[in-house]
């Protein structure tokens, strides 16, 4: 883009009043699995020269934009046009330069989630409303709950960690500035249509909301106190009462859609299959410390950890600047008492020490160590998303769909859902975002379970219609978890008539014959105009562009401009064709960038260092202070070298778990002199750096610490008395916690005593003659443990649920696969308990 004259740092313009973005207004309407929006800008100049406002904003990474209009004065309507970017992009700078409006949409190639509005030349005291139209689908949501369909308005792009600048860069290639606070805020308006749906309740996990429920037709839903901040994603949950069928369909002219969720009978076929390879990636660069999202990871990982299979294979990969992975001499290790107790070690000491998010270093190891023969790699990646080459990863990942699933996890309140989604979709996976405040323990157990369950895999579906289908979404490597959804679409020749005989059937390479035949009738769908056309045209273009290798730029090009629908090759562009213009109109034009707010985590981020007192960041600063960081860290990391050494040495040792963690303490303790020592040297011009470095590195340089207590010492720990929580949640976390790696609880006489107010021979009694006494306390109390949880804690049963699967598979063994006496073990203590 050619601007005609940069904005000067000590411009005026950097001032709050004068920041030419007044307001910000989202306007949408739900209907079953759709949403359309609509999102205006109002722009007005108070200056005494023309400006050029450029502001970077998100949008839903599967979003079909197809409509941009800018209202000049409410006097004048400038409808874009949809165009090849260049050429957009060279309309609007000949526009400008021959003095006249123009008004540009474009999207970052680097991220599907990031786009830059361009308001050019807007007159002295003159206002220019944007209005921006997209369609999107709507994500479902299971649990212990009912169904819900979760709309998502994102309002805020973090700051995002570039590898190739090693910094954060400032999005879509602008100089757009970071601040505590911005001038201008947003409105939320929202119509659910409830005809149909089922609705049994709307709330907001994220904004306090009112919702107007007196119009038959739908729900009215608006914020409940002015003034919101763009600070975090809009939320809006909407709870289904039931899903009424497994198979939807929906046409209108030119599109077809199917809706397929499948259930238990479905994936019958699939249910013996062992997947047996989990590799965890977790995000532990220092944006992670933020919100305590490495608090949340921590306490997701202990919960992956109690779960995982016996004699399955797992590692745990850690990332940021560079990546590590607890066992370094190959990509997974067997999961047994040895290697679960040195994860768990790793897990309680992990923090954010890591520096920036370059994520594509640890998936191109993984990419180059395909898994072992038979396995399946499932990836579990947990991170705040906040990277630049969004694009660039989502391809690397999709090359390795054949092999690998990633469940991704997005944390905080905005993270990249480019990222999240991308990777999920690219590797028939599923991902999941976990907001602040919210519990991680069920989003965890959601995603494992759906890791361990039986899914239908190679999915595709058969359009059989007299009309040419031009495109079909999806029809490669789709799969599709029991409860989860899967959407189809197809692009037909509009120039035949439409088929009142047009069906379409589902088909599984597991199954000989269809999964689902549909019917579909001649009849539009109840949601806008044109909606299935439109994500249509848009699921074809994400499936072109990522998970097909060599798609011709021409060939995303001509389809975008075809269906009217944005894509990072096009842009809209809107002339304002002005009577007195002339090549001296705009040429005292001055750049406007809108400074944006980069989330709460961030912005104490701003205010907690003398380095961030200002009232806006630049990228630059921001970076110049990540390379002061990047060098006190390598120093520090220099000094204990000697030490890291050795540890490496020791992790090769036979298990020795209080030896290692003495020494791992002794090399935090000299560390940690060598840090202060090395602040107190650089005096008061960088202590504020040393200080944020520290909090990066303060156990970056520990190798992975065994548990300190030996095998032999667990009874002598499980003697102690400690006290049992009584509300559920802490209830159900404590048992996750004193799981033993096989499944096994181990309950001590006191343990019993307070879960039970019996003693453990009132149980032991009753099953003397049934199970062998050297197994027999391990049995007995696993089984209390399996009947609490069934009894207490029924709300939290998605938490605990594969824990007791594990228990179940590991007493079967011991009871030499006798279902019958397992099932009669455990009525006898329930009855006990009753």
């Amino acid at each position: 883009m050619l601007y005609i004259k940069k904005q000067q740092t000590s411009s005026l313009a950097a001032s709050k009043e004068l920041v030419p973005l007044k307001e910000v207004r989202v306007d949408a309407r739900i209907h079953s699995f759709a949403a359309d929006v609509t999102l205006t800008q109002v722009f007005q100049n108070d200056e005494p020269m023309p400006v050029e406002a450029v502001y970077c904003f998100p949008v839903e990474e599967n979003a079909a934009i197809y409509a941009f209009v800018a209202h000049i004065d409410d006097e004048r309507e400038i409808i874009a046009e949809l165009k090849e970017k260049k050429i957009a992009q060279q309309e609007y700078s000949q526009a400008l330069a021959h003095g006249h409006g123009a008004y540009l949409l474009e999207q970052d190639e680097a991220s599907n989630d990031v786009f830059i509005v361009s308001v050019g030349a807007l007159k002295p005291n003159s206002k220019c409303r944007i209005t921006i139209s997209y369609v999107s689908e709507l994500d479902l949501l299971h649990g212990d709950n009912k169904p819900t369909i979760r709309f998502v308005i994102p309002t805020t792009i973090a700051p995002r960690y570039s590898p190739v600048q090693k910094g954060i860069a400032s999005p879509g290639g602008t100089q757009v500035q970071y601040a505590e606070s911005v001038p201008y805020t947003i409105e939320f308006q929202c119509h659910v249509d409830k005809l149909g749906q089922n609705i049994a309740g709307v709330s907001s996990p994220s904004h306090p909301i009112k919702v107007d429920i007196n119009n038959p037709e739908l729900f009215l839903i608006r914020f409940s106190q002015e003034g919101v901040e763009l600070d975090r994603d809009i939320i809006v949950d909407i709870e289904l009462s039931e899903m009424k069928t497994n198979t939807i369909a929906a046409s209108e002219k030119g599109a077809l859609m199917i809706s397929f969720m499948p259930n238990e009978q479905d994936c019958q076929q699939s249910m013996d299959k062992v997947i047996n390879e989990f590799l965890f990636v977790i995000d532990c660069s220092g944006s992670m410390e933020g919100d305590n999202k490495i608090g949340l990871a921590r306490k997701a990982m202990i919960l992956f950890l109690k779960s995982l299979p016996v004699n399955c294979h797992f590692n745990i990969i850690r990332f940021g600047s560079t990546f590590s992975s607890l066992f370094d001499k190959q990509v997974s290790v067997q999961y047994n008492e040895k290697t679960m107790h040195q994860a768990e070690s790793l897990i309680k000491n992990m923090s954010a020490d890591l520096g920036g998010t370059e994520l594509l270093q640890p998936f191109e190891w993984l990419k180059k160590s395909k898994p072992q023969n038979g396995c399946t790699r499932q990836i579990f990646l947990l991170t705040d998303g906040e990277v630049s080459n969004v694009d660039e990863i989502t391809k690397l990942c999709s090359e390795m769909a054949a092999y690998t699933r990633i469940f991704s996890f997005g944390l905080g309140h905005s993270p990249s859902r480019a990222l999240v989604k991308g990777l999920a979709r690219a590797t028939n996976g599923h991902f999941t975002f976990i907001p602040p405040n919210t519990s991680v323990n069920i989003h965890v157990a959601e995603q494992l379970a759906r890791a361990l369950r039986p899914n239908l895999t190679n999915i595709s579906a058969k359009w059989k219609t007299n009309q040419k289908v031009l495109y079909s979404v999806s029809e490669h490597l789709s799969s599709v978890f029991v409860g989860d959804r899967l959407l189809f679409y197809a692009l037909l020749d509009e120039s035949i008539p439409f088929d009142d005989e047009t069906t379409v059937q589902l088909i599984s390479k597991q199954y000989q014959e269809p999964l689902s035949v549909v019917s579909i009738e001649h009849a539009m769908s109840n949601c806008s105009p044109q909606t299935i056309t439109r994500l249509a045209a848009k699921a074809v273009l994400s499936q072109l562009q990522h998970l097909s290798k060599n798609t011709p730029k021409e060939l995303l090009i001509d389809l975008s401009i075809k269906y009217g629908i944005l894509c990072p090759y096009t842009a809209f562009i809107g002339v304002e064709r002005r009577l007195d213009a002339n090549n001296e109109s705009n040429i005292d034009m001055e750049l406007r960038e809108i400074a944006i707010m980069p989330g709460p985590t961030y912005q104490r981020l701003l205010s907690s260092s003398q380095s961030y007192r200002s009232s806006s960041m630049s990228s630059a600063r921001f970076n110049s202070l990540q390379s002061q960081v990047d060098d006190v860290t390598n120093v520090m990391r220099a000094n204990i070298n000697l030490a890291l050494t050795r540890g490496d040495m020791l992790d090769t040792l036979e298990y020795q778990a209080n030896l290692l963690s003495c020494n791992s303490l002794k090399f935090h303790h000299n560390a940690s002199q060598l840090k202060r020592k090395y602040s107190m040297g650089l005096g008061s011009l960088f202590g504020p750096v040393v200080n944020f470095a520290s909090s990066f590195f303060a156990q970056k340089d520990v190798g992975p610490q065994m548990d300190t207590t030996s095998i032999t010492d667990n009874q002598s720990q499980q003697d102690r008395a400690i006290d049992w929580p009584t509300d559920e949640q802490q209830l159900v976390e404590r048992f996750i916690d004193r799981q033993q790696y096989d499944g096994l609880w181990m309950l001590t006489e006191n343990d019993v005593k307070q879960l039970t107010s019996k003693s453990l021979v009132d149980f032991s009694s009753s099953v003397l003659d049934t199970v062998e006494k050297k197994n027999q306390q391990l049995i007995i109390t696993t089984i209390l443990a399996i009947v609490i949880l069934q009894m207490r804690c029924v709300s939290s049963k998605t938490l605990w649920q594969t824990l007791s699967n594990k228990a179940q598979k590991r007493l079967l063994e011991l009871l030499s696969g006798d279902q019958t006496k397992l099932e009669q073990l455990i009525k006898c203590i329930r009855d006990q308990l009753i």
